[in-house]
């Protein structure tokens, strides 16, 4: 019986499962495997680029390291060698020096090194074989070198002298004259440093003391130029019966003349110190000097930067009754005087004004005349009514220049001489208006009164205001639309003892407003900023009566008169009026 392997066995199955399957171009087993091989594929290709990136990054950290690494060895190198440097200095026959350049002041003030971390005292003793302006000071402790160069120093200050001579003066000058001193904190700084073997420090001097040694001096020479002045005098005019008097000013020229050449002699000065020159002789030259101050800098100093008048009956007619009369003259009398007393005012920067610390107490001893004033609800006689028309047109040319207010009220009862909201009243010892300049420069203010050119029985009050010219500002006041409270309920008081019939007006009505004013600074004509604002209240007033409420008593019958007897005719009488 023939015998089969295990090899044989398997291929005889392989044949026999062969046979039973049909004939393929591709067994399914081949198709199922094709994907995998695909997804093993990318893989494999994933682990090659991922290991490419590792020794990208890899060979990027050994390049950084290496630059840190020679870095690092160059620094030292460079170390190295100024230290080599350093010692080869130090050793060599050829000495550095320094040189100090002439200050104003120490270069090290307190005398600190500035080589020393703490900023403190220069301690410790100076390397060997420095010298300072020659003065072997090596080896020696701080203190001891201070005192060396000290005395040293001295010597060298006790032996300036600077003769100046011309035709004006022959003076010379010492070291007081100059301030001359040697800067010792500068010098041992150095020294201290280790850097420097030879210091040198030159003669120092005081600029302000030299100045004024020079300025004594140039007093001497004749002929020195003369500034511009000015001056405020009066026109005298009369207006009615008054006689007025407005201010102006009035400028002079100034003149050229001859001054010490100070710059030219202060430079030849500090270039002999610096030289180390002690002992020095010139002929300083003088020059032509111009006026400081001129008249057109003097005319910007007085520009005029605002005005503002208003105006007032100071008379009546023919037909005027007696008792206005009195009023309007008793209130020119009092405007007259005020504006006499104001006439001009000058104020320097931050300097404060008091009106009633001008004008003093108000009082009839003091020639203030009666008339109307305002008070609470009404008007009453006081010494120096109408005096408020003077503050209100002050006032009002104050805001429109730009001048600080710093306190004024207005009146309980708006005034017919301005508009709602631009009064300021006031009132002796109580109620007060003050400004304050603001300013930069001086301020001035005019206060005057002329005739009214549109009739003879009016003034005008006039506030000029001046002060240095401010290009391209400019100020603007105006104030919202007042809101108005009419009075329309009259009160009614009763009075037994007047008898029914009676009737009285004792106050007249005033309708109460509210009105805010403000005032605007622009700069070329753009760019407002409200700089002023206020907001005025005035009551309303109800107007007042008086009723009599006392019975009328029943009249008691009169006898019938007898007749008389008709009179004999005269004469008629012709009237003449002269005149006429």
């Amino acid at each position: 019986m023939p015998m089969y392997t295990r090899k044989n066995a398997s291929e005889e199955a392989s044949k026999t499962a062969s046979a039973k399957r049909p004939a393929s171009p591709r067994s399914s087993a081949a198709a199922k495997a094709a994907p995998a091989e695909e997804e093993l594929a990318r893989r494999a290709a994933a682990r090659k680029r991922a290991a490419a990136k590792r020794k990208a990054k890899e060979r990027q950290r050994q390049k950084r390291i290496f630059l840190m690494a020679a870095g690092l060895f160059l620094s030292a190198l460079v170390v190295l060698v100024w230290a080599i440097v350093l010692m080869i200095q130090r050793n060599r026959p050829e000495r550095m020096t320094a040189d100090a350049t002439p200050l104003a002041s120490s270069a090290y003030p307190g005398g600190t090194n500035p080589n020393d971390p703490s900023g403190g005292p220069i301690a410790g003793t100076l390397p060997k074989g420095v010298t300072v302006n020659g003065i072997q000071v090596g080896d020696m402790a701080s203190d001891n070198a201070r005192s060396v160069l000290a005395q040293a120093f001295e010597k060298d200050l006790n032996s300036v002298a600077i003769t100046l001579n011309n035709e004006y003066f022959n003076a010379t000058l010492n070291r007081h004259d100059i301030g001359a001193y040697f800067d010792v904190d500068d010098a041992l700084s150095q020294a201290a440093s280790g850097y420097f073997t030879e210091v040198n420090v030159p003669m120092r001097y005081d600029s302000e003391t030299l100045m004024g040694a020079l300025a004594k001096l140039n007093d001497q020479v004749p002929g020195h130029a003369t500034n511009a002045t000015l001056s405020i005098e009066y026109d005298s005019y009369t207006v009615g019966k008054t006689t007025y008097q407005k201010p102006k000013f009035v400028y002079t020229e100034g003149s050229n003349g001859m001054q010490l050449d100070t710059a030219a002699v202060k430079s030849q000065i500090e270039s002999a110190l610096n030289s180390g020159t002690y002992q020095l002789s010139f002929s300083p030259s003088v020059t032509v000097s111009e006026p400081a101050v001129t008249v057109e800098s003097l005319k910007k100093a007085t520009t005029k930067l605002s005005s503002y008048s208003t105006w007032y009956y100071f008379t009546g007619t023919s037909s005027t009754d007696k008792e206005t009369l009195a009023i309007r003259e008793g209130r020119d009398a009092n405007i007259s005087k005020g504006v006499g007393i104001m006439s001009v005012i000058t104020l320097k920067p931050g300097e404060n004004f008091s009106f009633n610390k001008k004008t003093g107490d108000r009082t009839e001893k003091r020639g203030w005349a009666m008339a109307p004033a305002i008070y609470g609800k009404d008007h009453r006689p006081e010494p120096g009514g109408g005096i408020c028309q003077v503050s209100t047109t002050m006032y009002n040319a104050l805001l429109r220049a730009g001048v600080e207010i710093t306190y004024h009220r207005p009146h309980s009862i708006p005034s017919d001489y301005v508009a709602l909201g631009w009064d300021a009243t006031v009132d002796s010892g109580h109620i007060d208006f003050k400004f304050k300049n603001n300013k930069q420069n001086t301020i001035y203010l005019f206060v005057y009164i002329t005739k009214n050119k549109d009739s003879t029985r009016k003034k005008d009050i006039h506030v000029d205001v001046y002060g240095m010219e401010e290009p391209g500002i400019t100020y603007k006041a105006y104030a919202d639309t007042p809101i108005e409270d009419k009075a329309v309920n009259p009160e009614i008081k009763y009075d037994k003892k007047q008898y029914e019939g009676y009737q009285e007006k004792t106050r007249n009505a005033h309708n109460g407003y509210v009105v805010t004013t403000y005032v605007d600074m622009y700069t070329d004509n753009k760019n407002p900023k409200t700089i002023y604002k206020y907001t005025a209240t005035y009551d309303k007033i109800e107007e007042q009566w008086i009723y009599g409420t006392k019975p009328t008593p029943t009249p008691s019958p009169t006898k019938t008169p007898k007749p008389t007897k008709t009179p004999k005719p005269t004469a008629t009488a012709v009237s003449y009026v002269p005149g006429y």
